[in-house]
């Protein structure tokens, strides 16, 4: 089995597995060209076809899992294994976002990541009103006002997220000071990080009120401190993933999440 980077020509193939596997980002051409210019994605073929995929982004802590999938007709042929062989090889801490597939849990956990908490995908009504201040930027602002709020630099993750239509920026404040910052799509909010010593669910709350769409989509940790309030505003928990990790500090739960980039 040839495990190798993969090449423009491998997007229908890719396309095709994804789909078989009910995954949307595999089959999307800008989210798999986004993660082969910032991160490692890789193909696994066997006897001239390919058989699976999986991708990884490096920060500075840890390497993230951030895909594996297998075509459907080759479960059990050992393709998930080399493929995380290759992508994992010497990494150091390491997490992901696993499926609900009790076999990839079993593979991540051989791969030395434990199960944390649960990752919730929730809809629901936008919030009226928040004690602090909510206001949509521009994606490029956004990412300013992150890498001034955390120090880290995700200009490249904001690039991606523009590619949706009518993406935007957005910031809260709390008494004039930058309090979280994120990325949104009309009907949901991609990424929310909020600043060290500020409240996650009052931050959380004054970004709902930016939306204008009847239900909103949030990705929301199992331990996030707004889980009772939306659940209370009548908010529904539609699905879910769990989060695996070697070390328990690797993902802040008190973060609107983007699963397949953190």
């Amino acid at each position: 089995m040839d495990v190798r980077p993969a090449v423009d020509e491998d997007l229908p193939a890719i396309a095709k597995i994804a789909t078989a596997n009910d995954d949307d980002a595999g089959a999307d051409p800008r989210y798999v060209s986004h993660l082969r210019n910032n991160g490692l994605f890789l193909v696994a073929e066997a006897d001239g076809a390919l058989v699976g995929y999986c991708g990884i982004r490096r920060t500075a802590e840890a390497t993230m899992l951030t895909d594996l999938f297998v075509d459907p007709d080759r479960h059990g042929g050992g393709a998930g294994r080399r493929l995380l062989e290759v992508a994992l090889g010497g990494a150091g801490e390491r997490f992901t976002f696993a499926s609900r597939d009790p076999r990839a849990m079993s593979l991540y956990v051989r791969y030395g990541m434990v199960p944390r908490w649960p990752l919730l995908y929730l809809s629901g009504p936008p919030a009226g009103a928040a004690a602090l201040r909510a206001e949509r930027v521009t994606l490029d602002e956004a990412g300013a006002a992150e890498r001034a709020l955390t120090g880290r630099d995700r200009t490249a993750d904001y690039a991606y997220w523009a590619t949706t239509p009518k993406a935007t920026g957005l910031v809260v404040r709390d008494e004039g000071k930058i309090a979280a910052t994120g990325a949104a799509a009309p009907d949901g909010l991609f990424h929310l990080v909020t600043g060290d010593g500020h409240d996650p669910a009052a931050t959380l709350t004054a970004a709902l009120t930016t939306f204008e769409a009847a239900r909103v989509r949030v990705c929301l940790p199992g331990p996030h401190p707004a889980l009772p309030y939306l659940l209370e505003a009548r908010w529904r928990i539609e699905d879910l993933d769990q989060y695996l990790s070697t070390r328990t500090d690797l993902v802040s739960p008190a973060s609107v999440l983007s699963p397949s980039l953190a």
